[in-house]
């Protein structure tokens, strides 16, 4: 693909690693096998990604490893934190806050309606930070993983309010957050991203409201990459859904066991995406997920050409990719990093430590408040 502005575009790749947000989903199935999968096809394109894996998990599963095979998810997380070491990715620390009060009764995982780690205490969130900042190191150093715990992507993308975090992370040397998209609105979980400074270039944030742009060069976050789809994505998109719905024959998890409805109603994420009447009637942000490659390719094309509009000089597009869900969707993501291989050649793949190389050596110069 040509273009007038020669200025390397870096990559970002960044995979929550995780189970459901529900709680339901087996480690093996839904973090261990597809990121083998997934891993293989990044080594075949000399991408890279960073792996945010979820320790609040973790350290609900070792509360609870007398339940039934939690011994055997826990040790399914840590080879798989090792594995990501050895295959040259990075793993840096992804939180999901509903574990702090989950607990297991009536045989049943139930995990808590705070998606958002904002809406925990402050003496609750300190102690998770802390608490899954050194399981976390502890991990990482058993493997001999020299790359510091500097980076931080919230669960459900909550981060409000942000002033605990903040002060938290700048203590324990947290350099890059992720997880703000511009107009994401979430009333269950306290979210309003609506007043975000900046919807795709770094900038170090206000400690009092993470939408603006701060004074202090502590923390800088890294907004997912906007994109759209327009009306023939759009129809295309649903109708596609409708059709596997109807056709594709529905099989039953093998790691989920008729939940009850007490998990399964939480939706706490309900009316996230919305539909709007203009010529981009769906706004979202790149990821990965169960998307067909031509979604894949049409929605990073757009942010793509708006990226390198851009006056920044420093060019960086997120992909949030979500490992869960890959299951039937391989050959899609291979074809769509062949597409990328093929037709641009002036990408670059990076982890959000290169990214923090680039701050640290005037590279780049996040957004501050003069």
């Amino acid at each position: 693909m040509n273009t007038n502005n020669s200025s390397k575009v870096k990559i970002l790749l960044e995979d929550d690693n995780e189970v459901l947000g529900s709680g339901l989903g087996h480690t093996m199935n839904r973090q261990y096998l597809p990121t083998l999968k997934y891993i293989d096809i990044l080594k075949k394109y000399n991408a890279k990604s960073t792996f945010y894996i979820d320790i609040a998990h973790l350290l609900f599963l070792k509360r609870n490893r007398d339940y039934k095979d939690f011994g055997v998810q826990i040790q399914t997380i840590e080879n798989l934190i090792g594995y990501i070491i050895k295959s040259e990715m990075e793993v840096q620390l992804h939180i999901h806050s509903q574990w702090v009060n989950a607990e297991v009764r009536n045989n049943q995982v139930y995990v808590s309606e705070k998606w958002n780690i904002g809406q925990l205490s402050k003496e609750e969130q300190l102690k998770l930070v802390d608490d899954c900042l050194l399981e976390l190191k502890q991990i990482k150093d058993s493997f001999s993983d020299t790359i510091p715990v500097n980076s931080f992507k919230a669960g459900s993308w909550g981060l409000q309010p942000f002033d605990v975090l903040y002060d938290k992370f700048k203590e324990k040397g947290l350099k890059i957050v992720m997880g703000p998209i511009k107009g994401l609105k979430v009333d269950a979980l306290d979210i309003d991203y609506t007043n975000l400074e900046s919807d795709s270039i770094p900038y170090y944030c206000n400690k009092e409201d993470i939408n603006y742009i701060g004074k202090n060069k502590d923390i800088t976050v890294i907004p997912m990459t906007p994109t759209y789809l327009n009306w023939p994505d759009f129809i295309r998109y649903i109708f596609q859904i409708k059709i596997k719905s109807i056709f594709q024959r529905k099989v039953e998890e093998i790691d989920i066991s008729n939940p009850p409805a007490e998990i399964t109603s939480l939706k706490p994420l309900a009316n996230k995406d919305k539909l709007n009447i203009s010529l981009t009637p769906f706004c979202t942000h790149l990821k990965i997920n169960a998307q067909p490659f031509w979604y894949l390719k049409n929605t990073f094309k757009r942010s793509y050409k708006a990226v390198k509009c851009m006056d920044n000089p420093y060019k960086i597009m997120v992909i949030e990719t979500h490992t869960k869900d890959f299951k039937n969707t391989f050959k899609d993501i291979d074809k769509f990093f062949n597409y990328l291989n093929t037709n641009f050649h002036d990408i670059e793949f990076v982890t959000t430590s290169q990214v923090i190389n680039d701050i640290e050596n005037g590279v780049l110069n996040p957004l501050i408040k003069n």
